[in-house]
Order: structure tokens, then C-alpha cells, then sequence
């Protein structure tokens, strides 16, 4: 499987040197993460004996490839993502509390190994220009917009942006788009997507959805009004809601302010009752996310947000969610796909702060950061330091620390149930 993958990569770069207007980069990642137990090791409300077979050691690795082309009137764009999936921890679990079941997931990681890659189409479109002023993109893009770093409550159709993990934004959707450029004070994007679902058989034409995000320019002032349609009049059928919104950034004397506002008719994530019922909100709910950034003389960069999750669990809804996990796992011995989904650090609870800084040294090419995210309401704290060091202008080296910490002890927050809070890696990066 691998050398297929490596052979077909290599072939295609061959193919595409012909062209002179094509341009291949990307990025190769070589982690080595150290996972700190706990007192009771990895066992967790969300991983009851060790199910997941978390270790102390892992050894990962990732491959991101991008293909950009085009002419005078045409682009084209395709993003490969290459990396490993821990299969043999999968079936185990799956397998949990079933000896013969787990004894035959031994034989076949035996065989096969543990350790599969997966090849996954992050984007694949082509652009064209139909007049000076209009553009059609039409295949998997990226539909991200908004202006926050850590969350963007006006994306109304690409996957949640996570904190914790900057690739996820990179994946687009499928979809057509115009964008039309009425002059050099505003620009207009509408587009239509359709949601994947692995599981469909098919696509009716109630579950495409449109969108739509007009641009305003000002000196020294941007704005933004986003809308989203959707014309499945079914709500809590799917992850996307009718929603509106609206964010601008504005520049004042060096300190960059900005903000965004929306409101979806209903929750893209579910909510539970306590019990077995997993089910999403109905009701109008409201999101906001407000941001500065500012360089200092010596070069630090740094960026601040509050974010009010209107989507998120107020202290009630994270208590019967906590009820929810325990009472799935007293009937089928694990937690659902669902509810794992729903324990996602950055978007569990309702309020949260956002510290990043940034100091580059460049006389020593060496970049030290520092992020941290707070949940007043939950208590739940992430801690992620970092030290980047290039050793040329392709190869460098980041040593991180990634620290969940729960302040509060009378409260169930994302922290509560993660099986490892405290991670040490080693990431080598190759970019071409």
C-alpha cells in the first residue's frame, strides 16, 4: 500500500513538471508524541479500560501535497492529505469486553500491522473567469471566511474550525461558487454545497444548501454580511442551519480590532437529555466572537479573543451529558460516535478566551509561541507552549507541550474525561 501511494505521488509530480504554470509544494511531518499518564493511566468516562489502546509512546507521521496551476483565465487546485489511522486500536475497540472478537484482532494486526495510511481529498476545484469581473469555482473548496483565529461564528459551511488542530480548516467542501466584483469597494461570493455523507446512498435536492457573503471595503475598514440557506425544511436533520451574520475588522493606530456576530435556527451539534435521547436544538441561538492582534516594537506578535458560544453546554446540559455518556456505556459498554463528536475542546462549554503570542528570534531562526484557551464557565484550561527552530529554509523542528487542566472540582468540563491530559512532542517538518 505504501509503496503504491509513493509511486503514484511520484508518477504524478512527474506529470505535472511538464507544465510550466503548475506549481507542487507542500509539507511531510515526522511526530513523536509523549503521552503523561494519569494516576489511573488512560481510563476515562470516555475510555473505560484503555479501550482506544492509548500508549505512552507514538510514533506519526503526515504528508500534505498541493497542486496549484492555471493561465490567464483559468486556476486549478488539488490538496492531498496523507496521513497514518491507528486501525488496530480501532478494532480493539470495537471488539472491547469480546475475547474471541479482540483475540481475533491480535491475529490480524499480527498480519497486516496496526497502522493503515489514509488518502483524503482535501481539495479539488477549478476557476474560471467569465468576465473581468466575475469567477465560477466549481469541485471541493474552501468556503472559510470570518476573521477570527480561533473561531469563526459567520462560516456557516465549512467544519468547525478546532483550535487544537489548524489542519482542520484546511479540508473544503463540495460546492459551485460565483464571485462577482461590482467594483473596488465590495465583492459578492454565492455558492452552493452539498453535504458529504459517507453513509448515502443518493442526494435529494432538499439537501442542497446555499450561501452567500457580501464584502465591503473601507479605508482602514472592512465588513462583512454572511446568510445561509438551507432548504430542507426538516430542522435537526443535519449539521446546517438558516443562519445569518455579520463581522467587520477595523484598523486603529496599529491594533487590529475585530468581531463577528450570527445567529443559526438550531445546533449544528446534538444535545443530550441525561438518558439514551441524542437530539439537536430548535431554537434560534446566538454566537459572537470578538478579537484584537497587535506587533510590539521588538516584534511580538500577539492576538486575544473572547468567544460566547451559543452552541456550546451550559453547566446543566454538561452535567446530563456526563449522565448520557455513563448511561451508554452501561448499555452498550462504550460511548457513541455521537457523543464522542460533542467533547470537543474549543466549542463544549460557553465562553472562552484566547491568548496567542508569538516572538520570533530571528538571529537564532528560532520561534517561541505561546497559546492558551479559557473556559470561565467550565474551568477548563489548555496550555500549548512551543519552541520552533529552523534548521534551513525547508527543514525545521518544533518541540510542543500540549496541558489540559481543570481548575474547578465541581464542575464537568472537557478536561473531566479526556484520557490523556498532558502530551510532549517532537515534530520534524519538511517543506517543498
Amino acid at each position: 500500500m505504501r509503496k503504491q501511494i509513493v509511486i503514484t505521488l511520484l508518477l504524478f509530480r512527474l506529470g505535472i513538471s511538464l507544465f510550466s504554470q503548475v506549481d507542487f509544494s507542500g509539507s511531510a511531518d515526522m511526530a513523536i508524541n509523549t503521552n503523561i499518564p494519569e494516576s489511573g493511566d488512560y481510563e476515562s468516562l470516555l475510555n473505560p479500560g484503555n479501550l482506544m489502546g492509548i500508549s505512552d509512546l507514538g510514533l506519526n507521521s503526515a504528508l500534505i501535497a498541493k497542486i496549484d496551476g492555471g493561465d490567464e483565465k483559468t486556476t486549478f487546485s488539488a490538496w492531498f492529505s496523507l496521513k497514518e489511522f491507528p486501525i488496530g486500536q480501532a478494532l480493539l475497540s470495537a471488539a472491547y469486553g469480546d475475547s474471541i472478537q479482540e483475540g481475533g484482532v491480535f491475529e490480524l494486526t499480527r498480519t497486516l500491522g496496526d497502522t493503515v495510511f489514509t488518502m483524503d481529498l482535501m481539495r479539488l476545484s477549478a476557476n474560471v473567469y467569465l468576465s473581468d469581473n466575475i469567477s465560477m469555482e466549481v469541485g471541493r473548496q474552501s468556503m472559510l471566511t470570518g476573521y477570527g483565529y480561533g473561531w469563526n461564528p459567520i462560516d456557516f459551511a465549512n467544519p468547525l474550525k478546532n483550535p487544537l488542530d489548524p489542519d482542520a480548516a484546511l479540508r473544503g467542501v463540495d460546492g459551485l461558487s460565483f464571485k462577482i466584483l461590482p467594483n473596488f469597494m465590495s465583492s459578492l461570493k454565492i455558492y452552493g454545497i452539498l453535504p458529504r455523507d459517507l453513509l448515502s446512498s443518493g442526494l435529494d435536492y432538499e439537501e442542497i444548501k446555499f450561501g452567500g457573503e457580501l464584502t465591503l471595503y473601507f479605508s482602514g475598514l472592512e465588513m462583512k454580511l454572511a446568510g445561509f440557506y438551507d432548504y430542507d425544511e426538516s430542522v435537526g436533520s443535519d449539521a446546517y442551519t438558516p443562519s445569518l451574520g455579520a463581522g467587520f475588522m477595523i484598523d486603529l493606530w496599529g491594533v487590529g480590532l475585530y468581531s463577528e456576530a450570527a445567529v443559526r435556527k438550531g445546533s449544528r451539534n446534538y444535545f443530550t437529555d441525561g438518558g439514551l435521547v441524542v437530539q439537536r436544538k430548535e431554537e434560534w441561538l446566538f454566537s459572537i466572537l470578538a478579537g484584537l492582534e497587535y506587533t510590539f516594537s521588538n516584534e511580538l506578535y500577539g492576538v486575544v479573543e473572547y468567544f460566547y458560544n451559543g452552541e456550546g453546554f451550559n453547566e446543566s446540559e454538561r452535567f446530563e451529558y456526563r449522565d448520557s455518556v455513563m448511561a451508554f456505556i452501561g448499555v452498550m459498554g462504550s460511548p457513541t460516535a455521537d457523543l464522542f463528536s460533542l467533547y470537543s475542546p474549543g466549542y463544549f462549554a460557553r465562553h472562552y478566551i484566547m491568548l496567542n503570542l508569538m516572538q520570533p528570534l530571528y538571529s537564532i531562526n528560532t520561534d517561541i509561541n505561546l497559546a492558551a484557551i479559557y473556559s470561565p464557565d467550565s474551568g477548563a484550561l489548555a496550555l500549548m507552549p512551543s519552541i520552533n527552530y529552523s534548521f534551513s529554509g525547508n527543514f525545521s523542528g518544533k518541540l510542543a507541550y500540549v496541558g489540559m487542566l481543570d481548575l474547578y472540582d465541581n464542575d464537568f468540563s472537557e478536561v473531566s474525561a479526556l484520557p490523556v491530559r498532558h502530551v510532549i512532542s517532537t515534530v520534524f517538518t519538511y517543506s517543498f
